[in-house]
């Protein structure tokens, strides 16, 4: 059979029970299934905040730049305080492996997190949004090519149907501005790098890591490689003004990528890529819900169908996934 396991259940990883007592929060989030709810449901305001961005004065990739250095800096600080800096094993890290892993992952985070800012704004919080539900599937697909899984009926089928979700999504988008139309062809590159970070980090993950120090780690390189492209690119480093307004989505998106990636990689640990991708289903679904009620983004018969075609897909992966003991 196929290794179905989860890094943190090779390498070691914090059962509930050596949770302090009474800590009743770090122990539900001890569970995939509240870890998956809590981490969509921050990838989708995430989204919806980058779609406000320009309003407020600030150009995506400025904020997205800020807020995930607050967001590596916060989490460094909670992992002094808190229970998230656990689930090492005491063995030694190979620092060069360690570095490369953090090269490759931070490359692999930034890069969809650029893209979905700056699409939000061109295309709509909720196409984006949607693009989130596509990993699942792609991961599924290279971990079967990659013999992480065998390849089963059920979860063939669910491939078949996100990739078919795929077009119907692309065909909702043909009706937007030459520019637009770009831009919602390249938000459907988002899912593919997605899978592949998912994949990656689940190979690669350095012996003797911790969750928390793997993420401060991805999302400083992140920073380091974002500062680059905006310097390079001349982006506005700062908001038009300092409102308040500009001011609360910084200190908002900070606070989401705080939580979001030091559970992000808890996820990762506990429960293994496949599992970690329906993070994108609780996204999209969220998402498409926030940008109605705030935006007032309404959603075509195409992207309906697209959103029908994934929770198909999503279903068949989901059934059938192997039992293990």
């Amino acid at each position: 059979m196929a290794d179905t396991t989860g890094p943190g259940q090779r390498h070691g990883t914090v059962s509930p029970g050596s949770l302090p007592a009474g800590n009743a929060a770090a122990r539900l989030l001890d569970r995939p299934v509240s870890l998956l709810l809590v981490v969509g449901g921050f990838l989708a305001l995430s989204t919806i905040i980058a779609k406000a961005a320009p309003v407020l004065g600030w150009h995506p990739l400025a904020l997205l730049q800020w807020s995930i250095l607050g967001g590596a800096a916060g989490l460094f600080a909670l992992t002094r305080i808190s229970t998230l800096k656990g689930a090492r094993t005491g063995e030694p890290v190979d620092r060069r492996k360690f570095a490369v892993y953090l090269g490759c992952s931070g490359l692999l985070f930034v890069v969809p997190n650029m893209i979905a800012v700056v699409a939000a704004s061109k295309v709509g919080a909720g196409f984006v949004s949607l693009s989130y539900a596509f990993p699942l599937v792609l991961t599924y697909a290279i971990a079967v090519l990659l013999r992480l899984e065998h390849l089963q009926l059920l979860r063939g089928g669910g491939v078949l149907a996100g990739l078919a979700g795929a077009v119907l999504l692309a065909v909702s988008g043909s009706h937007l501005s030459i520019e637009a139309s770009w831009w919602s062809i390249l938000a459907l590159s988002i899912p593919v790098f997605l899978a592949a970070g998912n994949i990656y980090r689940t190979l690669k993950w350095p012996k003797g890591a911790g969750p928390a120090d793997l993420a401060v780690g991805m999302m400083a390189v992140g920073f380091v490689a974002l500062v680059v492209f905006n310097t390079a690119m001349d982006t506005p480093a700062a908001p038009v003004s300092w409102t308040s307004g500009a001011i609360g989505l910084l200190v908002a998106q900070i606070a989401i990528f705080t939580l979001q990636y030091g559970l992000y990689f808890r996820l990762q640990q506990t429960a293994g890529p496949v599992y970690l991708s329906q993070i994108g289903s609780v996204a999209a679904v969220t998402g498409l819900g926030l940008g109605y009620l705030i935006f007032g983004e309404i959603p075509d018969l195409a992207r309906l169908g697209a959103v029908f075609s994934v929770g198909a897909g999503i279903v068949l992966v989901t059934m059938g996934r192997p039992r293990t003991p």
